[in-house]
């Protein structure tokens, strides 16, 4: 898709910090030195910072409040740092402020998290200034938290998957999203979740991402499958109608 002399089909997946660190760091090293690739990353970069701005505020779900409360209670603090008799005394005094502005903090990161994952739920697709695409992908169990979006650059060629409150599969069965054009179904991606329901690749497909209409995801054997064959747990038109 990309010219191979370039990092551009890196550059969505690096904008929403999907990378793993060998291919985070081959990013880096290439954008100090090439402007053009420097260019759109930055134009990535803006997209992905916007786009907990990109729609209308939406009401909070009814089970918001548990859900933060509950991370932030998993959310234990570190054993404390042994310290010297002379230093104990102006230690506990900062200690009880320091306690409640990390906890003000977790709360604000958990809520923002939870905020922005809701927000993005409810969207249709929204175009970036720079002209990339935010589409998001909805459950198809209604009572499935699950969540996710596909990230477009403006000319078709890149593309990056994000989802959120997929459990991790068995070690013989894998997520796969499928890029949907007149009815015909083609492999974009075959990923796996971590131990937070949190998943994030790069999309590959044979031509540009614009030409196609829609995506799933489903549940496949480990590796991938040639179509279709397990339940579909997210799907959505990668264009407004």
């Amino acid at each position: 898709m990309a010219d191979n002399t370039h990092v551009l089909d890196l550059l969505p997946a690096y904008a929403l910090g999907s990378l793993d660190s060998s291919e985070a760091d081959r990013v880096e090293e290439h954008l100090s030195s090439c402007l053009i690739c420097r260019a759109e990353s930055n134009s990535f970069q803006t997209a992905a910072d916007q786009l907990s701005f990109a729609a209308s505020d939406a009401a909070p779900s009814p089970d918001l409040k548990n859900r933060l409360m509950q991370r932030v209670q998993s959310a234990r603090p570190q054993p404390p740092i042994p310290v010297q008799p002379s230093a104990r005394s102006w230690l506990e005094r900062l200690l009880p402020a320091w306690s409640l502005a990390s906890s003000f903090l977790i709360i604000v990161l958990v809520g923002f998290n939870l905020l922005l994952w809701q927000r993005l739920n409810h969207l249709e697709v929204v175009t970036s200034p720079g002209k990339m695409r935010a589409v998001p992908l909805s459950a198809s169990d209604p009572a499935s938290r699950a969540t996710g979006f596909v990230l477009i650059s403006a000319d078709g060629d890149s593309g990056a998957l994000v989802v959120d409150g997929l459990p991790p599969l068995d070690e013989s069965q894998q997520y796969q999203l499928w890029l949907i054009r007149d009815g015909q179904r083609t492999s974009g991606a075959i990923f796996s979740t971590d131990e937070k329901n949190y998943g994030g690749t790069r999309i590959r497909a044979p031509g540009s991402l614009l030409e196609y209409t829609a995506a799933d995801i489903t549940i496949e054997p480990k590796g991938g499958s040639p179509k279709p064959t397990g339940t579909k747990v997210l799907g959505g038109p990668l264009f407004n109608p």
